[in-house]
């Protein structure tokens, strides 16, 4: 297994590209099929490896077969020369530049690749000849590794030129008749791909062979894809979240390309881990998040090769990528490689330009083309996609090719239309295809050497298509004269036509007038007459009314008394209504209650659904963020809204995630990281003045000097120097007095106001090791090598023994109420007591057995412990019960911190590291802590800042020994709108945050460049 340093030399996972023999230790999952091919070869001496694309082929014979083979040879003192190449598109050169290198690492002889190539191509048997006359020595067995075999086929269809020795069938019966001689020292291992096997076929007696040894790969289950996952993280001393694991499971899907996929998605996964410079931290969900899951992770992998190229790098990048794809049989896209001088043709650019972009694409973190980085690119280099997962993972990609299918289909129909038009079968474009074939023209850009690889009449396509456009413009121009003419002669017709119309009009007008006056005259005289009759009708309406008057005042009391009792019955029946109305109003309202609440509960489940995403997003996006140095606005716009998504949805304060994006962005471009330069020796202590913004440190020189924390960097004057060293540093809550322990015994008290005179404390007998003043400034406690913990009346300079004897303390802390001393033993045994009354002691009972460093928290109920292994436990002081244990470095502890005002706890240790852990997860210290990894040495002291928000550290070294940084991710964003000129574009926006989410600016516009001077 490799330690952690080894860790961080590479990432384990090899993404796109297989495996290599050098890797063979992080090869896991198909040892069972390693053992098979093995045993084939040995007693065939040939075997095929054959399976789907992506199954892994290449990697079992790398990082499978080829380690046991060497073992073999040095078990049996029987040395192999192992070739390995790919056949390409000359496979004779191919095989004559691998011989031509293993010759030259022998040392023992020159030959030049024509001079092999020569003897290769010469005879039948040409590949035997040349590797007993040049390769074979003595007892020597040769094995030959010729991968992916299909480019035999493969390039023989394709745009791969070809040049001296491309015969496929020649170098065929060259190998079969290598194999099958009996006598023959030479074995042979090809891969190939599973849907090229009936190419074969045509070769007998390589069909022979493969059916008397072949192995087909079979799927991985998903126990196999487990041990892909989990086997190279174990080796290199990774811990890989369980659930992160079995999400990765659950997301293979039952493509053929699965492993590939897996392998390139562990490999951004470990490039984002590893940027936080945590190897305690587990590989697990967030950075896998941050990568786009198996799903995006490639496609956003190719989008940042894409986002560095400039305007014209992307339309080369656009007609390179359409070039080397194509669509297959089964409408799906595949490869086509492409030799690169034809590609060059294609694409219309220089060599420069398009090794340029192909070489965004082939660095070792990306790997999506072929050939690797290493190898030079000439003209006779074929071009082409290390994997056709490719074409279906990313987006980009897939459109580019389907825009290439289209672009095809128009060229071919119209070289079919200009055949039949050259044989008076049709004749000349018309809309609205004509305009389609000129669109096409015009946004493609077609080439000739393009175009022949589909039809070669791209000359006669091109004057068809010119000729149909041109006849149709001058028709277009025949039709607008037409129409001119057409417009003149309406104009005449449209005059003559308009003066009838007005007299037309005029006449009409006149019997309107008329006719209207006749109505009116008309309409008075029925008036009139129906005023008459409405008189008439008002006489015999009275002499009616007077009859019914006297009838009803007979029948009113009979009436009167019928109403009133109807009126009580009425009474009776709107009161029984009321009651149930009442009654169902209640019910009424209980169901609306418990409605109300059902979807106040919904309502806040989908609120914290959202919020819970939000927050994710918020750690993805500060992730994110470390990938863009040298962006400054894109990088610090999405750490700072990583921020504010985190805070405005109740994420942690202090997230790691969320600090280590704001970290990286005020280190680069702000004032994340300061550097007091003045110190000479190695840092031992370091002490705030209580109150201002000043703080003391002391080094290895015996010098003490005082610094001002948000002063220069340069900014110290010397208070102290001495022969001794100072071991450690203390101040009194008043800022009046500063404490300091020498390495030999004495206490120096140095005054920091004017009108005091400094003085020594003498007592002890050995080295000073802990100082500690009591809240009101009248005592101070002091620990030495030699013990004791004394008790010092600063008034009288007089001092008192407050331990027991026996009990060997030498490093003590006290609480700030001074009620209790936490003292460590020479055995490392911590012990409790009250220094008013010795007798009052109890020990830790902690099943660590070397503690280093004791600490109490400011309320003084709280004792942190450190021991030398790196392990932190946190206990109650009062009732001695252990409240919480975690390990935090690799190596001893050397100092502890609390921060009351952020609810902190910091660490320091030998493995150049300090961390800040949430106090508020005192229980279970489950949230991750903070981390600085960028100390440059073993870390000998830190000091919270007197308001909380920064950390001054120092460190075991000459060189950046005195560093101070940012505690709080509020802090560090106080300003950070001022390095930033811009907002988020939209286009921004929706690739790394989402179009779902609606936009909003993260910096006022008003803040831009302008610095925050006050702290809040």
């Amino acid at each position: 297994m490799k330690s952690k340093e080894e860790t961080s030399r590479s990432n384990p996972f090899p993404g796109l590209r297989p495996f290599t023999p050098e890797e063979s230790e992080l090869f896991f999952g198909r040892e069972k099929e390693s053992g098979e091919v093995f045993s084939k070869l040995l007693k065939n001496r040939f075997i095929t490896v054959t399976g789907a694309s992506g199954s892994g082929k290449s990697s079992l014979v790398y990082s499978g077969i080829l380690p046991m083979i060497k073992e073999m040879g040095r078990k049996e003192s029987s040395p192999w020369r192992i070739i390995i190449f790919r056949p390409g598109n000359s496979p004779f050169e191919s095989l004559a530049r691998a011989m031509h290198e293993d010759i030259a690492e022998t040392g023992l002889k020159e030959v030049s690749v024509e001079t092999l190539l020569s003897d290769l191509y010469r005879e039948s048997d040409g590949i035997s000849t040349a590797l007993k006359k040049h390769v074979i020595r003595g007892y020597e067995k040769v094995l030959l590794v010729i991968d992916q075999f299909e480019e035999l086929f493969r390039y023989r269809t394709s745009d791969t030129g070809g040049t001296y020795g491309t015969d496929t069938g020649e170098f065929i019966e060259n190998l079969v008749n290598a194999v099958t001689l009996i006598d023959s020292r030479i074995f042979t291992i090809i891969t190939m791909r599973a849907d090229f096997m009936g190419e074969c076929a045509y070769y007998q007696g390589l069909t022979q062979l493969i059916n008397r040894s072949n192995f087909l790969i079979p799927r991985m289950e998903r126990e196999n894809y487990r041990q892909v996952i989990e086997g190279p993280a174990k080796y290199c001393g990774i811990s890989v979240d369980p659930s992160f694991v079995e999400t990765l499971l659950d997301d293979l899907d039952d493509q053929t390309d699965q492993l590939p996929v897996l392998q390139h998605a562990l490999m951004r996964t470990w490039n984002y881990w590893y940027v936080l410079k945590d190897t305690d931290r587990p590989m697990g969900y967030a950075e896998y998040d941050s990568i786009g899951t198996m799903r995006n992770a490639m496609s956003r992998h190719a989008d940042e090769a894409y986002g560095e190229l400039d305007k014209r790098g992307r339309e080369i990048c656009r007609r390179m990528f359409r070039a080397i794809t194509e669509k297959g049989p089964d409408n799906k896209g595949i490869r086509r490689p492409t030799v690169f001088s034809t590609l060059k043709s294609i694409v219309d650019c220089s060599s420069e330009e398009l090794i340029e972009v192909i070489a965004k694409f082939r660095q070792p973190s990306r790997s999506f083309l072929t050939p690797g980085h290493d190898v030079e690119i000439k003209d006779e280099t074929v071009i082409d996609l290390s994997h056709e997962s490719l074409i279906r993972l990313w987006d980009r990609l897939a459109v580019w090719v389907d825009e290439e299918a289209a672009s095809i289909r128009m060229y071919l129909k119209l070289s079919e239309t200009s055949s039949m038009y050259q044989h008076g079968k049709t004749g000349l474009m018309r809309p609205p295809d004509l305009q389609m074939a000129i669109n096409w023209r015009d946004q493609e850009r077609p080439t000739l050497k393009w175009a022949r690889r589909y039809d070669p009449a791209f000359e006669r396509a091109m004057v068809y298509l010119r000729t149909s456009e041109k006849e149709y413009q001058n028709e277009e121009k025949r039709k607008l004269r037409h129409q001119k003419n057409k417009i003149k002669r309406s104009r005449i017709f449209t005059i003559f036509f308009g003066s009838a119309t007005i007299i037309a009009l005029g006449l009409m007008i006149t019997a309107l007038i008329q006719k209207l006056s006749a109505d009116r005259q008309k309409e008075f005289a029925e008036t009139r007459q129906l005023m008459a009759e409405k008189g008439m009708r008002r006489a015999d309406s009275a002499s009616t009314a007077a009859i019914i008057r006297l009838q009803q005042s007979e029948s009113g009391a009979l009436i009167a008394r019928k109403d009133a009792e109807e009126a009580l019955r009425q009474k009776d029946l709107i009161q029984s209504r009321l009651f149930f109305a009442r009654k169902d109003a209640d019910s009424a309202r209980q169901a609306f209650a418990e409605a109300d609440q059902k979807i106040a509960e919904v309502t806040e489940e989908k609120n914290s659904a959202n919020r819970l995403r939000m927050i994710s997003l918020g750690k993805s996006l500060s992730l994110r963020s470390l990938q863009f140095d040298g962006q400054k606005d894109l990088q610090t716009l999405l750490a700072y809204q990583a921020y504010l998504f985190n805070l405005n949805n109740g994420g942690y304060d202090n997230d790691a995630d969320i600090f280590s994006g704001l970290y990286n962005v005020l280190k680069q471009y702000g004032e994340g990281l300061k550097i007091f330069k003045g110190h000479q020796g190695g840092i031992k202590s370091i002490a705030f003045r209580p109150g201002m913004d000043e703080f003391y440190c002391s080094d290895n020189e015996g010098k003490i000097l005082k610094w001002t924390l948000n002063g220069g960097s340069h900014d110290f004057r010397e208070v102290y120097a001495g022969e001794r060293v100072i071991r450690i540093l203390a101040a009194d809550p008043a800022g009046s007095w500063l404490a300091a322990g020498e390495e030999n015994s004495s206490i120096i008290m140095i005054p920091l106001r004017p009108g005091e005179v400094g003085y020594k404390l003498t007592a002890h007998f050995a080295g000073i090791n802990s100082l500690n003043f009591t809240a009101d400034g009248s005592h101070l406690y002091s620990a030495s090598y030699d013990g004791r913990v004394l008790k010092w009346d600063l008034n009288e300079k007089t001092c008192v023994n407050v331990t027991l004897p026996g009990m060997d303390i030498h490093t003590a802390d006290i609480s700030t109420e001074g009620k209790y001393i936490a003292g460590i033993n020479t055995a490392g045994t911590v012990f409790v007591w009250n220094p008013e009354d010795i007798q009052e002691y109890r020990q830790i009972q902690s099943e660590r057995k070397n503690i280093t460093t004791v600490r109490f928290r400011e309320d003084g109920r709280i004792l942190a412990l450190g021991d030398s292994e790196g392990y932190v436990e946190l206990w109650d002081a009062l009732s001695g019960e252990r409240i919480s244990g975690i390990r935090a470095h690799d190596g001893r502890i050397n100092d502890i911190r609390f921060n009351d005002r952020l609810n902190q706890m910091a660490t320091a240790g030998n493995d150049s590291c300090i961390r800040i852990f949430d106090t508020g997860d005192m229980a279970g210290l489950t949230v991750l802590p903070v981390v600085f990894a960028d100390n440059g040495g073993t870390v000998t002291a830190i000091a919270f800042s007197n308001d909380g928000q920064q950390i001054v550290s120092g460190i075991h070294g000459r060189d950046m020994n005195l560093l101070s940084r940012p505690a709080s991710t509020g802090y560090m964003v106080l300003d950070i709108c001022s390095l930033v000129s811009r907002n988020l574009t939209e286009d921004e926006w929706n690739t790394w945050v989402g179009r779902d989410i609606p936009r909003e600016k993260a910096c006022r516009d008003i803040d831009f460049r302008i610095k925050i001077r006050e702290v809040k």
